[in-house]
Parts: structure tokens; sequence; C-alpha cells
């Protein structure tokens, strides 16, 4: 599926900010399932030092410094992208659980070592005893790592509400377990905590959601405007299969992924330090357009 793309982000300020430093994760990147045709990112104001780096997970991040006082910033993405997530293998095919914990764990010496990094607690998506109970009600012995995947997947749908203000982004992880409530953030750092429980990768991808289909009625939680998902390692012949807790879906051409990192921490779209401007207010504007 092909997509126009545009993001708008505009903050307002209650006094003038004298300069500001700020870094996105807004340009989505290219990989197996994801090609990125053009991609453009403009600020007003017009940043005096501007930089593109990727981060430690292969992000593509902007750098920019401000220096003239302003009340008002904004910042637009425009992308041309299309989209088709290699299909994952059956699930009953994949290989058992246990197998990918004990590669993943290797006595030291890990295989895949890409992988290995996402089995660790992070910021967000620290160890909760209860998820790890949560998990193990699908991780039974002898699994197939991908079914085990898809009914915790499958579970965290039914169990969870979804719930826009019930939580934000420094709610406690056992604060939404407890609360069986939340938005898509919420429910990807719970199937991240329960998968990694089990020492298996798990990895956090943000990015956009299709929710409005033209061709058929198909209601999906979530919002163009933000979403986010989860990565799980199922080994080397299938390597990373990208499961929506929020939507109990496999990825395939209604996700657009931007960024992955261990948890929001690590991806989160803009952030910065400001001089001035007191409190805030902002809005955020996206369209996703099919356009084949």
């Amino acid at each position: 599926m092909k997509y126009l793309l545009s993001h708008r982000t505009s903050y307002s300020y209650a006094s003038s900010v004298d300069s500001a430093h700020h870094i996105a994760h807004l340009r989505a990147r290219e990989f197996p399932g994801q090609k990125v045709s053009s991609i453009s990112v403009e600020t007003n104001p017009a940043p005096a030092l501007a930089m593109q780096h990727l981060d430690h997970f292969g992000n593509h991040i902007d750098i920019y410094r401000i220096d003239k006082p302003h009340t008002r910033f904004d910042i637009e993405v425009r992308a041309a992208i299309d989209v088709r997530f290699p299909e994952p293998p059956p699930a009953a095919t994949t290989p058992r659980w246990e197998e990918i914990r004990a590669a993943l764990s290797g006595d030291g010496f890990p295989a895949p070592v890409e992988a290995s990094e996402f089995l660790y607690d992070s910021a967000l998506v620290p160890a909760v005893e209860a998820l790890q109970a949560y998990g193990a009600k699908s991780f039974t012995a002898g699994r197939p790592i991908l079914a085990a995947a898809r009914e915790l997947t499958s579970r965290i749908k039914a169990d969870f509400a979804y719930e826009p203000g019930a939580t934000d982004i420094s709610t406690p992880l056992a604060e939404v377990f407890a609360g069986k409530s939340g938005v898509c953030q919420d429910f990807a750092h719970v199937e991240i905590a329960a998968l990694r429980a089990h020492g298996l990768a798990a990895g956090y991808v943000s990015g956009y959601i299709r929710t409005v289909h033209s061709r058929e009625e198909l209601a999906l939680r979530g919002a163009d405007a933000s979403h986010a998902w989860v990565a799980v390692w199922c080994g080397e012949a299938a390597g990373w299969v990208h499961l929506d807790p929020t939507n109990d879906l496999v990825a395939h051409e209604d996700h657009v992924a931007v960024a992955w990192g261990r948890d929001f921490a690590d991806v989160s779209p803009l952030r910065g330090v400001i001089l001035g401007g007191e409190s805030h207010t902002y809005s955020v504007s996206v369209t996703l357009v099919p356009t084949g």
C-alpha cells in the first residue's frame, strides 16, 4: 500500500522562547517491507543549525537549534511511503519459544547479537511480576514462539480497554496492568514486558495506522496521529514479526513504521530543551492518504 503522509506538530508558548534545542524522530525508516520514496521535514522558525543522524537503533533523527525568540514552533514532515510488511511463516512452524530464549541468552554469546539488547528492562518497561504470570498463560512448554506471541497479542486486545486519557506516558507499567486500560503505547509496553519476562527479545515500534478503510468496514483502535506496536524476534528464519496488541493484528499494509527502540523513551517523536516559554499548548495534525 502506498501512502502520502503529512504530520504537523505545533507548540504555542505563553511567553517568548529565547532559544531551543529539539530532537525529532519523524523520518520513517526503510527496511524490508517499507520503502520511503521521498521525505522532508520543515520547521518554523527556521533553525540556526539543523543536523541529521542515525541513532543507536538505526532510526533517523533531526536535531535543531533555534536561536531567535519565538512564541510558536511548528514542525511538519511530508513523505511518500510504500508499505507491505513481509508475511511471517505459519505460526505453528516457528521454533519453540524455549529454543529462541536459549539462543538469545547464549551463555554470554547470544545469537543474534542485534536482538539480544531487547531482552532487558528499560526505562518505561521495568520487570513487573504480574506480567510474567500474565504471559505464562500463553507461553506454555514447547509452544511455537509465534503461536504463543499471537495468543498473547489477542489476550491483550480482549483484556484491556482502549481509553484515551486514562493514562499518560508517565503512568507506571504496573498501574497500567492493574487498571487494564490505556492506549496503544501502554499495550505495547505490556506485551514487551510479558515477552521479556520469558527471556524473549521485544522492541517498541512507533508510527501510524490507517484506521479508516473505504473498501470495507473496519474499525481499528488507535489514531493516525499516533500508534505503537511490538516487534518480537522469532528466530533467524522469521526474523522480527510486528504485532499490534491494540488491534490484534500482524502488521502488514495498514501500519507505517517510523522508528523502533526498547520503549517509547527511545523514539518519542519530539523532545528538547527550551529557554523561556513558561507554559505551552500543542496540537498534532496528521493525514495518511492511501494512493494505491
